[in-house]
Protein backbone atom coordinates (compact mmCIF):
# COMPACT_ATOMS: atom_id res chain seq x y z
CA UNK A 1 0.00 0.00 0.00
CA UNK A 2 1.52 3.41 -1.10
CA UNK A 3 0.91 6.13 0.88
CA UNK A 4 0.87 10.00 0.58
CA UNK A 5 2.61 12.19 3.07
CA UNK A 6 0.28 15.47 2.84
CA UNK A 7 1.91 17.80 5.57
CA UNK A 8 3.24 17.30 8.59
CA UNK A 9 2.21 20.47 11.08
CA UNK A 10 4.54 21.90 13.91
CA UNK A 11 2.14 22.14 16.37
CA UNK A 12 5.09 24.87 18.91
CA UNK A 13 3.39 27.69 16.85
CA UNK A 14 5.09 31.19 18.15
CA UNK A 15 2.43 31.87 21.21
CA UNK A 16 1.39 28.50 21.50
CA UNK A 17 2.79 26.27 24.16
CA UNK A 18 0.36 27.63 26.51
CA UNK A 19 -2.04 25.54 24.87
CA UNK A 20 -0.49 22.37 25.72
CA UNK A 21 -2.03 20.36 28.22
CA UNK A 22 0.54 18.72 30.19
CA UNK A 23 -2.22 15.80 31.62
CA UNK A 24 -3.31 14.82 27.91
CA UNK A 25 0.37 15.14 26.84
CA UNK A 26 1.95 12.79 29.05
CA UNK A 27 -1.03 10.25 28.62
CA UNK A 28 -0.73 10.02 24.72
CA UNK A 29 3.03 10.34 24.89
CA UNK A 30 3.53 11.22 21.82
CA UNK A 31 5.83 13.89 20.15
CA UNK A 32 3.97 12.83 16.73
CA UNK A 33 0.43 11.67 15.81
CA UNK A 34 -0.42 10.06 12.58
CA UNK A 35 -3.33 10.88 11.08
CA UNK A 36 -4.58 8.66 8.18
CA UNK A 37 -7.30 10.53 6.17
CA UNK A 38 -9.13 10.24 2.50
CA UNK A 39 -9.27 13.95 1.55
CA UNK A 40 -12.32 13.49 -0.18
CA UNK A 41 -15.80 14.55 1.94
CA UNK A 42 -16.27 17.92 1.93
CA UNK A 43 -16.64 19.81 4.18
CA UNK A 44 -15.64 17.13 6.29
CA UNK A 45 -11.90 17.05 4.79
CA UNK A 46 -10.53 17.76 1.60
CA UNK A 47 -8.02 19.75 -0.27
CA UNK A 48 -7.46 23.08 -1.47
CA UNK A 49 -4.77 22.71 -3.84
CA UNK A 50 -1.95 20.81 -2.05
CA UNK A 51 -3.69 21.47 1.72
CA UNK A 52 -6.10 19.59 3.78
CA UNK A 53 -8.93 21.94 5.30
CA UNK A 54 -12.08 20.88 6.52
CA UNK A 55 -13.76 19.64 10.28
CA UNK A 56 -11.04 17.23 10.50
CA UNK A 57 -7.91 18.53 9.83
CA UNK A 58 -8.94 21.96 11.74
CA UNK A 59 -9.62 19.08 14.80
CA UNK A 60 -6.48 17.19 14.62
CA UNK A 61 -4.21 19.99 14.76
CA UNK A 62 -5.94 21.34 17.48
CA UNK A 63 -5.43 17.91 19.46
CA UNK A 64 -1.89 18.44 18.10
CA UNK A 65 -1.64 21.11 20.24
CA UNK A 66 -3.28 20.30 23.12
CA UNK A 67 -0.67 16.82 23.17
CA UNK A 68 1.98 18.76 23.07
CA UNK A 69 2.72 16.71 19.16
CA UNK A 70 3.18 17.18 15.63
CA UNK A 71 0.12 16.19 13.43
CA UNK A 72 1.29 14.25 10.45
CA UNK A 73 -1.27 13.20 8.12
CA UNK A 74 -1.49 10.01 5.99
CA UNK A 75 -3.39 9.62 2.96
CA UNK A 76 -4.72 6.73 1.56
CA UNK A 77 -7.91 5.32 0.00
CA UNK A 78 -10.95 4.69 2.55
CA UNK A 79 -10.64 0.89 2.02
CA UNK A 80 -7.51 0.91 3.27
CA UNK A 81 -7.77 3.04 6.43
CA UNK A 82 -8.38 0.46 9.09
CA UNK A 83 -5.65 -1.86 7.48
CA UNK A 84 -3.23 0.64 8.01
CA UNK A 85 -4.54 1.32 11.66
CA UNK A 86 -4.38 -2.27 12.35
CA UNK A 87 -0.70 -2.22 10.78
CA UNK A 88 0.53 0.25 12.85
CA UNK A 89 1.12 2.64 9.84
CA UNK A 90 -0.84 5.34 11.07
CA UNK A 91 -1.96 6.22 14.70
CA UNK A 92 -5.67 7.55 14.66
CA UNK A 93 -8.54 8.21 12.05
CA UNK A 94 -9.81 11.24 11.53
CA UNK A 95 -11.69 11.19 8.01
CA UNK A 96 -15.49 11.64 8.96
CA UNK A 97 -15.91 7.32 9.82
CA UNK A 98 -19.28 6.46 11.21
CA UNK A 99 -19.18 4.62 14.26
CA UNK A 100 -20.42 1.03 13.77
CA UNK A 101 -20.83 -1.85 14.79
CA UNK A 102 -18.92 -3.86 12.33
CA UNK A 103 -16.18 -1.18 12.33
CA UNK A 104 -16.15 -1.37 16.68
CA UNK A 105 -15.12 -5.08 15.77
CA UNK A 106 -11.62 -3.73 14.22
CA UNK A 107 -11.31 -0.33 16.07
CA UNK A 108 -12.27 1.59 19.07
CA UNK A 109 -13.86 4.66 18.49
CA UNK A 110 -13.64 7.58 20.58
CA UNK A 111 -16.66 9.74 21.97
CA UNK A 112 -18.58 10.64 19.02
CA UNK A 113 -18.12 14.46 17.79
CA UNK A 114 -20.82 15.09 15.20
CA UNK A 115 -24.62 13.31 14.55
CA UNK A 116 -25.02 13.01 11.09
CA UNK A 117 -26.65 10.75 8.60
CA UNK A 118 -27.45 9.40 5.42
CA UNK A 119 -28.90 11.76 3.25
CA UNK A 120 -30.14 12.11 -0.71
CA UNK A 121 -29.00 14.09 -3.34
CA UNK A 122 -30.80 14.64 -6.86
CA UNK A 123 -31.54 16.44 -9.79
CA UNK A 124 -33.55 19.81 -8.51
CA UNK A 125 -36.14 18.54 -11.65
CA UNK A 126 -36.54 15.01 -10.48
CA UNK A 127 -37.28 15.91 -6.66
CA UNK A 128 -41.09 15.62 -6.93
CA UNK A 129 -39.97 11.44 -7.61
CA UNK A 130 -37.77 11.32 -4.78
CA UNK A 131 -39.99 13.56 -2.01
CA UNK A 132 -40.01 11.57 0.72
CA UNK A 133 -37.93 8.57 2.03
CA UNK A 134 -40.60 5.99 1.34
CA UNK A 135 -40.28 6.75 -2.56
CA UNK A 136 -35.99 6.80 -2.14
CA UNK A 137 -36.11 2.60 -0.44
CA UNK A 138 -39.04 1.63 -2.93
CA UNK A 139 -38.04 3.10 -6.08
CA UNK A 140 -36.68 0.85 -8.91
CA UNK A 141 -34.20 3.52 -10.38
CA UNK A 142 -30.58 4.04 -9.90
CA UNK A 143 -29.16 4.62 -6.69
CA UNK A 144 -25.58 5.64 -6.34
CA UNK A 145 -23.49 5.34 -3.53
CA UNK A 146 -19.95 5.55 -2.44
CA UNK A 147 -18.25 1.64 -1.73
CA UNK A 148 -17.94 0.78 1.88
CA UNK A 149 -19.22 3.33 3.69
CA UNK A 150 -22.94 3.16 5.65
CA UNK A 151 -24.37 4.95 2.69
CA UNK A 152 -23.17 1.05 0.78
CA UNK A 153 -25.17 -0.89 3.55
CA UNK A 154 -28.06 1.06 3.58
CA UNK A 155 -28.60 0.90 -0.28
CA UNK A 156 -28.01 -2.71 0.08
CA UNK A 157 -30.50 -3.11 3.24
CA UNK A 158 -33.29 -0.88 2.73
CA UNK A 159 -33.66 -0.28 -0.90
CA UNK A 160 -33.91 -3.81 -2.63
CA UNK A 161 -35.77 -2.95 -5.68
CA UNK A 162 -33.54 -0.29 -6.90
CA UNK A 163 -30.27 -0.55 -9.56
CA UNK A 164 -27.25 -0.15 -7.34
CA UNK A 165 -24.03 1.76 -8.58
CA UNK A 166 -21.12 2.05 -6.03
CA UNK A 167 -17.85 4.59 -6.52
CA UNK A 168 -15.17 5.00 -5.29
CA UNK A 169 -15.11 8.56 -5.15
CA UNK A 170 -17.43 11.79 -3.68
CA UNK A 171 -16.03 13.68 -6.78
CA UNK A 172 -17.33 9.86 -9.50
CA UNK A 173 -20.83 9.85 -8.16
CA UNK A 174 -21.42 13.62 -8.18
CA UNK A 175 -20.38 13.88 -11.96
CA UNK A 176 -22.40 10.60 -12.34
CA UNK A 177 -25.41 12.28 -10.99
CA UNK A 178 -25.29 15.41 -12.91
CA UNK A 179 -25.14 13.47 -16.42
CA UNK A 180 -27.94 11.10 -15.32
CA UNK A 181 -25.97 7.55 -14.82
CA UNK A 182 -27.62 7.75 -11.58
CA UNK A 183 -30.65 9.32 -10.52
CA UNK A 184 -29.86 9.52 -6.49
CA UNK A 185 -26.56 9.51 -4.85
CA UNK A 186 -26.69 8.58 -1.16
CA UNK A 187 -23.85 9.75 1.04
CA UNK A 188 -23.18 11.52 4.57
CA UNK A 189 -25.29 14.61 5.70
CA UNK A 190 -22.24 16.79 5.20
CA UNK A 191 -21.43 16.33 1.93
CA UNK A 192 -24.81 16.57 0.65
CA UNK A 193 -25.00 19.83 2.72
CA UNK A 194 -21.81 21.22 0.97
CA UNK A 195 -22.30 19.95 -2.87
CA UNK A 196 -26.08 21.16 -2.88
CA UNK A 197 -26.56 23.85 -5.95
CA UNK A 198 -29.20 25.07 -7.63
CA UNK A 199 -29.43 21.57 -10.02
CA UNK A 200 -28.84 19.57 -7.14
CA UNK A 201 -31.36 19.25 -4.33
CA UNK A 202 -31.46 16.91 -1.03
CA UNK A 203 -33.77 16.00 0.69
CA UNK A 204 -33.70 17.47 4.12
CA UNK A 205 -35.19 14.19 5.46
CA UNK A 206 -32.59 12.05 6.88
CA UNK A 207 -32.27 8.34 5.88
CA UNK A 208 -29.89 7.34 9.05
CA UNK A 209 -29.14 8.57 12.14
CA UNK A 210 -25.26 8.08 12.35
CA UNK A 211 -22.35 9.10 15.20
CA UNK A 212 -18.89 9.92 13.60
CA UNK A 213 -15.72 9.80 15.48
CA UNK A 214 -11.92 8.93 15.70
CA UNK A 215 -10.95 5.48 15.28
CA UNK A 216 -7.82 4.05 17.18
CA UNK A 217 -6.05 0.79 17.22
CA UNK A 218 -7.63 -1.78 19.47
CA UNK A 219 -6.42 -1.82 22.85
CA UNK A 220 -4.50 1.28 22.28
CA UNK A 221 -6.49 2.95 25.38
CA UNK A 222 -3.65 5.56 25.93
CA UNK A 223 -4.28 7.14 22.89
CA UNK A 224 -8.19 6.50 22.95
CA UNK A 225 -8.07 8.36 26.30
CA UNK A 226 -5.65 11.01 25.54
CA UNK A 227 -8.13 11.97 22.31
CA UNK A 228 -11.47 12.00 24.60
CA UNK A 229 -9.98 13.91 26.82
CA UNK A 230 -8.77 16.28 23.64
CA UNK A 231 -12.43 16.26 22.97
CA UNK A 232 -13.60 17.00 26.02
CA UNK A 233 -11.64 19.88 26.42
CA UNK A 234 -12.63 21.14 23.20
CA UNK A 235 -16.17 20.94 24.18
CA UNK A 236 -15.52 22.87 27.39
CA UNK A 237 -13.63 25.65 25.38
CA UNK A 238 -16.14 26.15 22.67
CA UNK A 239 -13.57 24.96 20.11
CA UNK A 240 -15.38 21.50 18.77
CA UNK A 241 -18.38 23.80 17.83
CA UNK A 242 -16.95 26.67 16.36
CA UNK A 243 -14.91 24.48 13.70
CA UNK A 244 -18.11 22.89 13.36
CA UNK A 245 -20.25 25.59 12.46
CA UNK A 246 -17.45 27.23 10.43
CA UNK A 247 -17.93 24.63 8.19
CA UNK A 248 -21.28 23.39 8.57
CA UNK A 249 -23.10 27.00 9.67
CA UNK A 250 -26.37 25.47 9.90
CA UNK A 251 -26.16 22.32 11.63
CA UNK A 252 -29.28 19.85 12.24
CA UNK A 253 -28.06 17.74 14.64
CA UNK A 254 -25.43 18.74 17.33
CA UNK A 255 -24.10 16.81 20.32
Amino acid sequence: MRFILTAIMAIFISGCVSQKNPEIAALINKKEIRVGVEANFKPLIFKDGKHLIGIEPELALRVGKIAGAKIVFYECPWNDLIPALEAGRIDVIMSGMTITPERAKKVDFTTPYIRVGQMALMRTNDIGDFSSADKIINTSRKIGFIQGTTGDYFVKAKCPKSEKLPFKETTDGMKALSNKMIDVFIIDAPVVWEMSNPKLTPLMEPLTEEYLGWAVRKNDKAMLDGLNKCMEQMKNEGTLQAIKKKWIPELLWNL
